[in-house]
C-alpha cells in the first residue's frame, strides 16, 4: 500500500524541522493523539482550515501536504498534462501580449468552441478541455488585443469565459500557479469590458484559486467584490455573479472560524436565489449554475468544513441528487456527503457508496480528488481485511493510494 498520503508527507516536515508530535499539534491546534493518527494514515484531515493550520505549523504550502499535482494514473489523466507545456506558454503570451494581430478563427467558430469547452468542464472531461485551451487562448488574445480585432468586446467576452474555465480545471489538475494565472487573465480581460457580471465573474475566478493559506486575501477580495456588487445589481447575470461570490464569502469566512459571517452569507446568497426564482436550466450566466439548490449545497459544504459532520449529512437529506444539473456539482455532492459519513468513522461502507456515486457520475473529478484520495486511503488502511472488499480495494487503487 502506498504511504504517499498527507500524514506522511506532514510527518516528513515535522521530523524535518525537528519538532515532536506534541509541538506539531500545540502549533496547529488539534491534539497530539490526532497527529497521531493523521500521522500512522488511520484519519483523514476533514477540514481545510486544518490543513492549512499544519501547513503554517510546518512552514510548507497545503500543497506540499496533499502532494499536488499528481503523477498521472490513468491514462486521461496522462493526456491532460500533456497539454501543459503548450497551456502555459499560451497564458505568458497573454500575460506580455505577445499575440497574433487577427485570430486564425471567426469569433463564430471560436464561440462555438468556446461552448463546447465549458461543456467539457461541466461534465468533467478535464482531458479534453486541456487540450482546447492553447489554441483558443491564442486566437482570443489576439481577437481581444490584436491590433486587427473587429469585435473586441465578443473577444474580450469569449476571452474571459475561457480562461474562467481553464481556472477551474487546471486547479482540479492541481496546477495551482496556472490556474491562478488564468484566474488573472480572466480578471484582465472583465475589467476591459468594465461590467459588472464579468467583473464579478473574474473575480469569483480569482477567489477559488487562491490557495487556501491565503485565506485572508481571499476574505477581504470576497467582502470588497460583495460590496462593489451590490451597487449594480441591475441584471441577472449580475445578481447570480454577486450570489455566488456570497457563497465563497460563506467557505472564507468557515476557514477561519466565524460560523456566524459564513451564515449571513449564506442567508443572503439564498434571498438572491429566491429573487432570481428556480435553478436555470441552462446553467445561467457562465454556466456558474447559481439557484436555490446550489445554495443548499454550499450550506451542507460549508457545515462540513465547520466541523459539524452530523449536520451537513442531515443537510445532505434536503437536497434532491436529480435537481443538481451541473454533473461537476453533482460529483462534488456525493464527495461531500461521503466525506461527512466518513468523519464519523462508523459509517465507511456508506461513505464509501457516496464515493463509488461520484466515480460514476464524473471518474476524472473523483480520481483528482484530494479529499478522496485521502479519505479512501485512510478508510483502507484503518478497514478489517475484508471491509469494503473489492469495492474499496478497486477504488483505492483507481485513486492511486494503493
Amino acid at each position: 500500500m502506498s504511504d504517499d498520503f498527507a500524514g506522511a508527507r506532514i510527518r516528513y516536515w515535522r521530523l524535518k524541522r525537528g519538532i515532536s508530535q506534541r509541538t506539531l499539534a500545540g502549533l496547529a491546534g488539534v491534539s497530539q493523539g490526532y497527529v497521531s493518527q493523521v500521522e500512522a494514515g488511520l484519519k483523514e484531515i476533514e477540514r481545510r482550515s486544518t490543513l492549512v493550520r499544519f501547513a503554517d505549523a510546518l512552514q510548507i504550502s497545503v500543497a506540499e501536504i496533499v502532494g499536488q499535482p499528481y503523477a498521472p494514473d490513468d491514462p486521461q489523466h496522462a493526456r491532460a498534462l500533456t497539454a501543459v507545456p503548450a497551456i502555459r506558454a499560451a497564458l505568458v503570451g497573454l500575460s506580455y501580449l505577445d499575440l497574433a494581430p487577427t485570430p486564425n478563427r471567426s469569433l463564430a467558430e471560436l464561440g462555438a468552441d468556446v461552448r463546447q469547452l465549458m461543456d467539457c468542464r461541466r461534465l468533467c472531461e478535464y482531458a479534453d478541455a486541456a487540450q482546447m485551451f492553447a489554441p483558443l487562448l491564442r486566437d482570443l488574445g489576439a481577437a481581444a488585443y490584436g491590433s486587427g480585432a473587429e469585435d473586441r468586446d465578443e473577444g474580450l467576452r469569449l476571452l474571459a469565459l475561457t480562461t474562467y474555465t481553464a481556472a477551474f480545471v487546471l486547479k482540479y489538475l492541481g496546477l495551482v500557479d496556472l490556474s491562478l494565472a488564468a484566474a488573472e487573465r480572466c480578471h484582465d480581460a472583465a475589467h476591459e469590458l468594465n461590467a459588472p457580471e464579468w467583473i464579478g465573474l473574474a473575480e469569483y475566478s480569482r477567489l477559488h484559486t487562491l490557495p487556501p493559506e491565503s485565506r485572508a486575501v481571499g476574505r477581504q477580495l470576497a467582502l470588497t467584490t460583495a460590496d462593489n456588487l451590490s451597487r449594480e445589481l441591475t441584471s441577472p447575470e449580475t445578481l447570480q455573479a454577486y450570489g455566488m461570490i456570497h457563497l465563497t464569502a460563506a467557505w472564507t469566512e468557515a476557514l477561519t472560524g466565524d460560523t456566524d459571517a459564513a451564515d449571513a452569507h449564506l442567508n443572503e446568497a439564498q434571498q438572491v436565489a429566491s429573487r432570481l426564482g428556480p435553478d436555470p436550466v441552462d446553467g445561467g450566466f457562465a454556466q456558474m449554475h447559481f439557484g436555490p439548490t446550489n445554495v443548499e449545497q454550499w450550506r451542507m459544504s460549508i457545515a462540513l468544513e465547520s466541523g459539524e459532520a452530523g449536520r451537513a449529512v442531515e443537510l445532505s437529506r434536503s437536497i434532491r441528487p436529480e435537481s443538481i444539473l451541473s454533473t461537476s456539482r453533482l460529483a462534488t455532492f456525493h464527495i461531500d456527503v461521503g466525506s461527512a459519513l466518513a468523519a464519523g468513522r462508523r459509517n465507511d461502507a456508506e461513505a464509501l457508496a457516496q464515493f463509488v456515486r461520484a466515480e460514476r457520475v464524473a471518474p476524472q473529478r473523483v480520481r483528482l480528488s484530494p479529499v478522496i484520495r485521502e479519505t479512501v486511503g485512510a478508510m483502507l488502511r484503518r478497514a478489517r481485511a475484508d471491509a469494503g472488499g473489492d469495492t474499496l480495494r478497486g477504488l483505492a487503487a483507481r485513486v492511486g493510494v494503493a
